[in-house]
This record gives structure tokens, sequence and C-alpha cells, in this order.
């Protein structure tokens, strides 16, 4: 028996058990992990995902059980962060989301376009006073 029949044979058989124990969803997932990752990466909804992947009948499980794999790798991928001393070694779930971290700053923020301030020309007679009257709130 060459190696390739063995790897079929094996393969098959770890098939067959993993439908019998209802394990076959985690397995499904994570031969679509990379897919997935990447799905969100690119801003489609976790739902979205959902339903294309198992429209096309890459996964047979429900959304709740997707969502409970999401946030293992959520998890886990925080876990890797936080031993790595938190040195972004992977993504996060907030960044899978956004693209970024959410407290992230742009790298040039001197060139971005500062606004002058705006001053208004009211008609003669008329002022505008900005301060807020306490008497004036009740």
């Amino acid at each position: 028996m060459t190696d390739k029949t063995k790897a079929k044979a094996l393969e098959h058989v770890m098939m067959t058990r993993a439908k019998q124990t209802r394990n076959l969803s985690f397995v499904e997932f994570l031969a679509n992990q990379e897919l997935i990752t990447n799905s969100l990466n690119k801003g489609y909804k976790a739902i979205t995902v959902w339903q294309a992947l198992a429209e096309e009948g890459f996964i047979t499980f429900s959304y709740s059980t997707f969502t409970k794999y999401l946030r293992q790798l959520q998890s886990k991928q925080l876990n890797e962060n936080t031993q790595t001393g938190g040195k972004n070694a992977s993504k996060g779930y907030n960044e899978m989301k956004t693209g970024g971290t959410l407290d992230s700053t742009p790298p040039n923020v001197e060139g971005t376009h500062q606004a002058e301030p705006i001053t208004l020309k009211l008609p003669e007679g008329m002022s505008h006073n900005p301060m807020i009257n306490p008497k004036d709130l009740y």
C-alpha cells in the first residue's frame, strides 16, 4: 500500500468517525478557516460568510455553531498575542473586522488637511453667543 493510498484511507476513516461523533462541523470550519478569515478581513459580515459557505456546500452546520467557532478563533488569537508579549503576532477579531486596531492613528498626522476656523457674518444688530446659559435650560 502506497503512502498516498494510506493517507486517503486514513482520511476516509477520520471523516466517517467525525460524522459519527458530530465533530464534522469543526473539521469543516478548520478546512475553510483561511477563506473565512480572509472574507472577514475584507469586511464581510459573519452571517454573509456563513450563508455563502452553506449555500456552496462547504459547511453543513448552523450559524450559532459558526459564531461559536469564530469566538474560539478570537480567543486563541488573543491568547497567542498575549503570550508573545503584546506584539501583534496575529490579528484579533476586532482587527479582522475593522482592518486595524480601533485606536490606531494615521501614520502621517502632520500632512493631514487642517480646516480653518469659521467666522460667522451675522446681520447688523444680531449677535451670537456660543456659551450656554444655564437659565435657558429650564
